[in-house]
């Protein structure tokens, strides 16, 4: 099909690489039309998607230089076509002048009255050069297509997303050819550009390596530079150079990942600090910040320096090990023989949550660390050393109406927060602690606020936390300064803010206590608790989980 463009849709291009690329087209239809991927054998789909992959990396290579050069000759036009046509119009100017000249002579006057004075062509030619400064600000390409900008240009033509066409272009910006005064210059990354154009990187690869390079050009040394662009793109293709002989992996084309990981290593290299040789390294400073309400939550979006990123990831990381520990010790696998074997031994399909009241966790990772994190800032929160607003303590306050919250419906609302809170979040909210409820009547009257004698303190989170060492739940691992308080006897029922009605208890727990089967009772100052049927079939209470310390060690038998 002839593009809209052409002035003579029925006379195709007499270009040989315009005719070779739609030949190319039509023979890859031909071999591709009548493809059952699914009938193919499993040798034959993974030549398949090596062939494809080979011809596409040619393709987006071309794509890419395509659009950079539609692009810069939408910003820019030709200069030395512009000048020649200016001087076409002036010579054609001159001409006119004289032969209207002739003509005007040859009507009968003297011959002397026909010698043109010098100044005469130049004043006849004067519309030339209106029309040559004319020329020189003719319209771009883009414009002459009727198009605002080359983006809506390559957009219309090629059926592409504007944020597609402006990454072609980031991309051909530094390894597409460029243009000075009508003359080429070479790509400011040439060893790139060739790899691209010959179909050697994938767009992906690409994209990482200009990223690196980018990011080291202001700090270091132009041959290190270009020593850094060939170890990359030979990294990248597959290919064997001095640059990258002695590298382990030498002759494997690495995927963007471990591109961008080598990118990282030369970083580190040649600028740790990122900035020149004899400048002083710029402070880099974590920050965090949260996005507007959306899908019923909020986005986090942050930067974290390399320490920052270590402490969050151990802290993630214990957690995350304490459950896959919880997991192997409780799920038994059959082995092989049909015996038993734990977990750890044999790798189970499910990362299990650490507390028995969610055995059927299916949380993806970062679903966990955000659950974490939670509980560290609310750990925090809690700590005597936390800073005071106003002399105070920082409390979250809750609004919520008095028979809503009886009734288990309607909404709470927290001060400074768009997203509501379901009843059920509120309820568990106020048993926690560390949290002020703020209860309405019906005509906004306010009924009950809450006061800060009514939350744990800080000297009973220590008691309990010496008493139960932790969640009480059976097999729960999760430690005392990340567990909440629970009240055995609900607050909204008269239960008393004390340690002979509270126990501690995971996140996971409390959230789920009313309806998950555990039931816990206080005796003696003591919590007894009685798991559910698919834990405990006898259902038989039984005291829970003390202090490690709780229990003298046996005398040795020789004392006995």
């Amino acid at each position: 099909m002839a593009p809209m463009f052409m002035e003579n849709p029925n006379e195709a291009s007499s270009n040989p690489v315009v005719v070779a690329v739609e030949q190319a087209r039509e023979i890859l239809l031909a071999a591709l039309g009548g493809v059952s991927f699914g009938l193919l054998g499993d040798e034959e789909s993974l030549t398949l998607v090596l062939a494809v992959e080979s011809v596409g990396r040619v393709v987006d290579g071309a794509r890419v230089l395509s659009t950079s050069d539609v692009l810069r000759r939408s910003e820019y036009f030709d200069a030395a076509a512009a000048k020649a046509a200016a001087q076409a119009a002036v010579d054609q100017s001159a001409a006119a002048a004289q032969n209207a000249a002739r003509e005007k002579a040859g009507s009968g006057k003297a011959g002397a009255e026909s010698v043109i004075p010098e100044g005469a062509a130049a004043d006849a030619a004067s519309p030339s050069v209106a029309r040559a400064a004319a020329s020189l600000a003719a319209p771009t390409l883009a414009r002459r297509l009727g198009c605002r900008s080359g983006v809506e240009l390559v957009c219309a033509l090629a059926r592409l997303s504007r944020n597609e066409v402006r990454q072609r272009a980031v991309l051909g910006e530094k390894a597409g050819q460029r243009m000075l005064l009508g003359r080429p210059l070479a790509p400011t990354y040439p060893v790139l550009g060739e790899a691209l154009q010959g179909g050697e990187l994938g767009l992906e690869q690409a994209r990482v390596i200009v990223q690196v390079l980018d990011g080291l050009r202001s700090s270091v040394l132009v041959s290190d530079l270009d020593r850094v662009e060939r170890s990359l793109v030979a990294s990248g293709s597959g290919a064997i150079t001095p640059e990258t002989e002695d590298l382990p992996g030498a002759g494997i084309a690495f995927a963007p990942e471990l591109l961008r990981q080598q990118g990282i290593q030369w970083k580190a290299r040649l600028a740790p600090d990122g900035s020149a040789p004899g400048e002083a390294p710029t402070e880099r400073r974590s920050w965090l910040t949260f996005g507007t309400l959306s899908n019923g939550g909020y986005s986090l979006n942050g930067w974290f320096t390399t320490l920052d990123r270590a402490t969050l990831g151990n802290v993630c990381a214990g957690q995350l090990s304490d459950a896959y520990l919880f997991a192997a010790a409780a799920n038994p696998v059959p082995g092989a023989d049909g015996a038993a074997t734990r977990a750890s031994d044999r790798i189970s399909p499910h990362l299990l949550s650490p507390c028995p009241q969610q055995p059927d966790d299916t949380r993806s990772r970062s679903e966990k660390q955000a659950g974490i994190l939670r509980a560290v800032f609310e750990a925090a929160a809690r700590h005597p050393g936390t800073p005071t607003m106003g002399g105070a303590a920082p409390t979250v306050l809750v609004h919520i109406n008095i028979t809503d919250l009886l009734d288990g419906r309607g909404a709470g609302w927290i001060d400074g927060i768009d997203g509501p809170l379901t009843p059920h979040q509120v309820d568990e909210l106020i048993c926690a602690g560390g949290y002020q409820p703020i209860l309405f009547g019906h005509t906004g009257k306010i009924l009950h606020l809450g006061a800060s004698n009514r939350f744990f303190s800080a000297s009973q989170r220590r008691a309990l936390a010496a008493r139960d060492g932790g969640c009480v739940i059976p097999g729960c691992t999760v430690p005392p300064h990340l567990t909440q308080v629970h009240h055995v006897v609900p607050w909204r029922q008269g239960g008393l803010t004390d340690i002979d009605n509270a126990v501690l208890i995971c996140n996971a727990a409390h959230s789920s206590i009313d309806t998950s089967g555990w039931d816990i009772d206080m005796r003696d100052g003591r919590p007894w608790i009685r798991g559910p049927l698919i834990f405990d079939p006898t259902h038989t209470w039984r005291p829970a989980g003390q202090n490690r310390a709780a229990t003298a060690v046996e005398k040795p038998t020789w004392e006995k």
